[in-house]
């Protein structure tokens, strides 16, 4: 009996030890969202304005490729979609920017159902791919 509660702690140490060693790589995504949301629909439309992501790059390396997934929802479905921002962003530097995404739906609020950031490009053309993208 003493011998399997050892393999059991064991094994709880070692699972233990395997999360630890995972978080660093979950919690390294170089992009922070500030604000995210669909932009309402122009005067006598009923179609979303686009959306609008507020975002700073972390990290000492400029940026020439964001590309974020935004889950949006109307009253005729879910949506999940990509989109990819491009130019020189520099890091520790607020982004605002008005992307044409989502003008092309029916317009249900603001409110998104998830902004992350899944790839960027740097400058020096290395990639950084969210770990849950591939």
């Amino acid at each position: 009996m003493k011998t399997l509660g050892r393999i059991g702690t064991v094994i709880a140490l070692s699972a233990a030890i395997a999360s630890v060693a995972m978080a660093p790589a979950l919690a390294a995504a170089p992009v922070l969202i500030k604000n995210c949301f669909i932009i309402s629909p122009k005067p006598l439309s009923h179609k979303a304005g686009g959306t609008q992501i507020d975002y700073i790059i972390y990290g000492k390396k400029n940026a020439e490729q964001i590309t974020f997934a935004v889950g949006y929802r109307n009253s005729a479905q879910n949506f999940l979609r990509t989109v990819t921002d491009y130019g020189d962003f520099a890091p520790g530097v607020e982004i605002q920017h008005h992307l044409a995404l989502y003008n092309d739906v029916t317009y249900s609020g603001k409110q998104v159902t998830s902004c992350v950031p899944v790839k960027v490009k740097w400058k020096d053309s290395t990639l950084w791919i969210a770990p849950s993208s591939h």
